[in-house]
């Protein structure tokens, strides 16, 4: 009757290893420490934790792998490790079933010690890695194992990959670029003439929307030769109607000198005369031809956008009158007006950066500098002829323009988003480990095309946090600093 007892202590006891066991805590097998392992290829990032291997003593590998790309947990694919010893031989192990996001978690047990060659692969849906392992020992008996294995800095800020997964996050290295002198100015955005054209009014007339009652609202797309709206004649002055007579009579008076002239019945100043009144009443009719007797229509000249309506619908418009104005906005002209002190700095421009887009020499072209100084703003301008396919700059635009000089120096940097303040400091977040990560305050220098330079405070391989790296500055102000966590 005694064994009950025992025999339900064992069960309980059972049963509580079984779920520990799918709670893979840092240091899961409490016998051994653990080792944590942290690489990158160009798109997987591999954090794994397993317990120092002690030969036939099952350990849990706890494998979490990261898309860079979006910087997203693996969702599906297979994991192989490859253990080879000094003997040449192999055993290897397939995981192909994620325990949840992001994590495989094989159990591994090797009998025989000594060291190995360590390879992790993985393959996914278009995403392959290879990772491999050094310094990876199997040892004969937990007391052989060396103190101090799993001993890390005591400030270090831990910030787990769930929490990693789940908000907008990158990591990248910082690494030797070349940094080009710069300065700021302000710059405008024009129209090229190349690819603009006014729509004047031909004729005195009363403004209608085109046929179809579409107006053609400032923005509208339009092509070459669209109608875009008409003008009608007035009651009074010289309109359409009135021009449409003149261009008639004038032709009809020109054919009919033609005539004349064959048979030497009219003089030559007489057929220059109506040639000249003909030619000059023709003149911009036929390209806006009517969309009726009473109607001139007036036709996009360029295919583009319009940028500006100066008049309204039902609107008396006079000859001469400026109605609207069509730009193509994949071209535009970039006039930058640089202060005369970095004017004489600045050297020839090779790039430049407007509304966080970067233009190389493949989307800009310089089209003049210097030209005269402006006596009262004391800036030079500098115009350049940008690609605008993207459509990133609008016409008419102010903004900041950071122009790039052709000279400049090689320089540690990392991307701008990774430099933060913090208490008067400029500090980066260097990332440790998978789950680790270091606040290194910095001296930061000139910038160039979205990076900046570190004069001191890290070294070329250092990995630094450049999205989310406010969220690990208050994971650095919890009271949870370190490892001890449980997934």
């Amino acid at each position: 009757m005694r064994l009950a007892p025992i025999g339900l202590i064992l069960l309980l006891l059972f049963t509580a290893a079984a779920y520990a066991g799918d709670d893979h805590s840092h240091g899961a097998n409490n016998e051994t420490p653990s080792v944590a392992v942290t690489q990158w290829t160009d798109e997987v990032e591999l954090f794994m934790e397993y317990p120092v291997p002690v030969i036939a003593v099952p350990g849990r590998f706890i494998i979490h792998l990261t898309i860079l790309d979006g910087f997203q947990p693996v969702r599906e694919g297979t994991v192989e490790l490859v253990f080879t010893n000094s003997g040449g031989k192999t055993r290897e192990i397939e995981a192909r079933n994620v325990l949840r996001e992001g994590i495989f978690a094989p159990y591994i047990s090797l009998t025989e010690p000594g060291r190995y060659e360590f390879s992790l692969s993985y393959k996914g849906a278009g995403v392959e890695a290879t990772f491999h392992i050094d310094e990876f020992v199997v040892y004969p008996s937990a007391g052989a194992i060396p103190s101090g294995v799993d001993e890390g800095p005591a400030d270090e800020i831990g910030f787990l990959k769930e929490q990693q997964w789940k908000i907008p996050f990158a990591t990248a290295e910082a690494g030797i670029r070349e940094i080009k002198r710069s300065v700021w100015a302000i710059g405008e955005v024009l129209p090229s003439p190349r690819a603009y054209a006014e729509i004047v009014a031909p004729v005195d007339g009363v403004l209608q929307i085109a046929a179809g009652d579409n107006l053609a609202l400032p923005g509208s797309a339009v092509n070459r030769g669209d109608v875009l709206a008409t003008l009608t004649s007035p009651l009074q002055g010289d309109g359409w109607v009135a021009s449409r007579l003149g261009y008639e009579q004038a032709k009809r008076n020109y054919e009919r000198a033609e005539r004349l002239r064959e048979v030497d019945a009219i003089s030559e100043r007489e057929f220059e005369e109506a040639r000249n009144e003909y030619e000059a009443r023709k003149a911009g009719f036929e390209d806006h031809a009517g969309v009726d007797n009473a109607a001139f229509a007036l036709r996009a000249p360029i295919s583009g956008r319009i940028i500006e309506w100066t008049a309204r619908p039902g609107q008396l418009v006079r000859s001469g009158d400026k109605l609207m104005a069509v730009a193509d906005p994949s071209v535009v002209w970039l006039k930058v007006n640089v202060y005369e002190n970095d004017f004489r700095s600045l050297g020839h421009p090779v790039g430049a950066r407007v509304n966080s887009h970067i233009l190389t020499g493949a989307d800009m072209r310089v089209l003049t500098t210097g030209g005269a100084l402006d006596p009262v703003t004391r800036t030079v301008p500098v115009l350049l002829e940008v690609d605008n396919s993207s459509g990133r700059l609008t016409i008419y635009e102010s903004s900041p323009v950071e122009l790039y000089s052709s000279d400049g120096d090689s320089a540690v940097a990392v991307p701008e988003t990774a430099v933060y303040e913090d208490d008067g400091l400029e500090v980066v977040f260097v990332q440790t480990g998978g789950e680790s990560f270091e606040k290194r305050a910095v001296v930061a220098g000139p910038g160039y095309a979205g990076w900046v330079s570190i004069i001191e405070g890290l070294r070329p391989g250092d990995r630094v946090v450049t999205l989310g790296g406010y969220h690990v500055k208050l994971a650095s102000t919890s009271a949870e600093i370190g490892h001890g966590h449980a997934h």
